[in-house]
This record gives C-alpha cells, structure tokens and sequence, in this order.
C-alpha cells in the first residue's frame, strides 16, 4: 500500500472512531472535490466551509449536483501517524450563502430595498481631493469638452473657446490658481470666456466641462502664462519679537514687544483646533486680556499676535502658548442610548426611521441628524414620537442617521444610536 493509501485508510478510520466527517487529503481537481458522509450535496447553492475554504453545490455538465471549490483546497499530511492525522482532520461547517440575491434584500413599504451602508454615511473627516487629482480623466465619465484653447492673451486677462459637444448645450468652463477658482459658464451661443483681473507673468490652469444626468464630464485642461512682468511682492514686516503670558481659570492676559511702525494689533487664541479671533479687552498699546468668557479651566491655548500698519499691511504673526489655571471637569454622563433603532421606510428621497426609549431616560426632545460625509441635517422630535422622516437624502447616497436624546430638566443627553443606509435609486 503507497503512503498516499496509507493516509488515506488512516483519515477513515479515525472519521469512524470518532464519528466527524473529514474531505478526503487527495488535492481535488479544479471542478469538484470528494466529501464524507452527512454533507450531502442536494441543495442547489449551498454553501459549506472546509477549515478557511468554501464549497458550494452546482450542477456539473450532466446536470448532476456535486461539491465546487469555491477556492482551491490542498490537504498536505505532515506524517501518517494516527495522531499527526487527527491534526489534518477538517470539520464540515454549514455557512450561508455569501452572495444575496435580490429577492433576500428587505423591501421597504414604499417597495425599495432597504440595503445597510457598512461605511456609515462615509467618512466624517474632511477628505478632498486635490485641483489636480480632480481634473485627471475618469474612463466612465462622459467625454471632455474638445479643443479647448486660448484665443486672446494679455498680461492681465486671457480670453478661451471650445467646440461642442454633441447634445450639449452648457457648459462650466474655470480658471484656477492652486486652489482658488473663477467660474464663468458657456451655451451654444457663446462659447467665448473671458477672465481679468490677473496677475502678469503669472500661471493658471484653465478647463472646461459640463453635466450630463446628474455626472461631471472629464475636464480639458490647459496651462496658461500671463505676459508682461510680475509684481514685486512687498516683504512682511515680522511680528512682537516676544508675548509673555499668564492666566487663570477664565482669563488670559497677554504682554509683547512692540513692533516698529505698527498703529495697532489683533488678537487670536486657539484651544486644541477651536480658533477665536477677537474677544478681547486692550490693557495698553502692547497689552490684552482675554474676559470674555472664551477661556475653560485646564486647557493649552495659543496666543496670537499681529501687527498693523498705516498702509493697510500686515506683520507675520507671532505666537506663544500657555495652560489655564484649574483642571477640566470630568465628561457628563449620559442615559443609555436608544434602542432597536431601524428603518420602516425608505424611498429615494425620504427615510423613516423609529426607535425605542432607553429605559429610566426622562427624554424631553428627541435629536434626530442625518448626515452625509461632512455635510449634517438636525432636527428635533416630539419626545413622544419616536419616529422622524428625513427628506435629506437623495438617490445613490449612502447616509447616517444619528438618534439621541436630551432631557431639559436634568441638562443631561443620552448616548448616540446609529444605523447606516444607502439611498436607492428611482425605479
């Protein structure tokens, strides 16, 4: 008997011992493999799992039902002893099925699928493209604008054209400095934009697309060199050479060198990412107190300081840092979050969602946000409702609705229940 007949009497007669069913160690071939006893194949589309590889029950040429590997499984045994095989021993485990098809996607009232956005509304972080990531060609998208092109050209204004598209009759054509843009548009009628007011010897960035159903078309590009000369850019004066700061619970009192020429200065102070300009009360021609109310216990802030000048000019800020007096107060509690918060209805531009109260939650308002990326829409419910419909949705979006509630009486909010969905489309 070969080592292969060896192994494979051994995996037997342990799947008869102890009575688990195993896939026979042989590799199978690409269109079908082996499996025990008690993992019949009489399902169409059933799947299994086989330690971290899937099978699942199709018809074969014939028509006949047998186990497809869904992904390659090899076996190798490391040894033909009785306990090294019980170590190659693979349970069969029932998984469902990996793709849904249309008729298991939940139907909303309204007859749309209700299908969970697993990203939630996507990202709340600001996250933005580039100019130039954004004017890179995109295969689906309808096609560029052609011949895009300068037909005038001066040291403070630049005059462009393009043709037309087939069955287009508008179009956004833009002028573009890093990130700073002008947009003017264009129609059948006049396909001739002019942009003034810049700068000489400067480079810009100019493209021209329109909209088709709701979709950006590629963008035409071109670079464009303003003539004549650039403008010598004045250097800024620096700012106080030194602030010197102290504080206490609730104010911030600021001292700096003066800087020559300045006929006054402003003030900033930043906590954490919170900016606050202005606010502040002048002691003398160099000094300043923040009493406003706009300083916590406990937290670093910044201190800025900028001069001004008779001309209108500015200095360079400078900045110095210092920590409130006190500690910050412990987070406030909250009441439990809502629950079973779900979705009763779903249209492409509406959803209606209900919730239950938390228990031992004296809820007074209910806040209901939809949100989109960065963009929020809230609105306060009837704390008897427990239900909202949000027409701040549109077809295609995958959006977040947040739920929770605040009770006046206490000044105090419930945790946060969410639920991710995708818009669907119109029929």
């Amino acid at each position: 008997m070969g080592i292969k007949s060896k192994f494979l009497a051994v995996m037997t007669a342990l799947t008869l011992l102890s009575g688990v069913s195993v896939i026979s160690a042989v590799p199978a071939t690409a269109a079908s493999v082996k499996v025990a006893a008690g993992a019949k194949c009489s399902v169409a589309k059933k799947q299994v799992k086989v330690a971290k590889s899937s099978l699942v029950c199709k018809k074969n040429a014939k028509g006949k039902l047998v186990w497809t590997k869904a992904a390659a499984v090899r076996a190798t045994p490391k040894a033909t002893t009785a306990a090294a095989a019980k170590t190659e021993q693979m349970t069969l485990v029932e998984e469902p099925q990996s793709v849904t098809t249309a008729a298991e996607v939940p139907q909303s009232p309204s007859g749309y699928p209700v299908v969970i956005d697993p990203n939630a509304g996507g990202s709340n972080e600001v996250v933005r493209r580039t100019p130039e990531e954004s004017e890179l060609p995109a295969p689906s998208n309808p096609v560029a604008p052609a011949n895009l092109r300068v037909t005038q050209l001066g040291d403070d204004a630049v005059t462009v054209t393009h043709d037309l598209v087939e069955g287009v009759s508008q179009y956004q054509v833009y002028l573009r400095h890093g990130d700073s843009f002008t947009a003017k548009g264009t129609d059948t009628s006049n396909l001739n934009v002019e942009f003034t007011e810049l700068t000489p010897d400067w480079d810009y960035v100019i493209c021209a697309y329109y909209r088709v159903n709701d979709v950006d078309s590629n963008k035409a590009c071109i670079d464009v060199h303003t003539t004549g000369q650039r403008p010598v850019e004045p250097v800024q004066a620096n700012g106080p050479a030194t602030i010197s700061l102290t504080s206490t619970e609730t104010t911030i009192t600021a001292n700096w060198t003066a800087v020559a020429g300045a006929t006054g200065y402003s003030l900033c102070h930043v906590r954490d990412t919170s900016w606050q300009c202005g606010g502040f009360t002048m002691l003398s021609e160099t000094s300043a107190i923040f009493q406003d109310g706009s300083i916590y216990p406990g937290w670093r802030y910044g201190i800025q300081v900028t001069a001004h000048f008779a001309d209108g000019t500015r200095s360079l800020p400078s900045m110095n840092y210092v920590m409130s007096a006190g500690s910050q107060p412990p987070p406030p509690t909250k009441y439990d979050a809502p629950t079973n918060l779900r979705i009763v209805d779903l249209t492409p531009t509406a959803v209606t969602v209900a919730w239950d109260a938390p228990a031992n939650s004296p809820v007074t308002v209910w806040s209901v946000v939809t949100r989109y990326l960065t963009s929020y829409s809230q609105t306060g419910v009837d704390p008897n409702a427990r239900q909202f419909t949000s027409t701040a949705i549109w077809p295609g979006g995958g959006f977040e609705i947040i739920v929770s509630g605040y009770d006046m009486t206490n000044d105090k909010w419930t945790k946060e229940a969410r639920i991710g969905f995708f818009a669907p489309r119109a029929k």
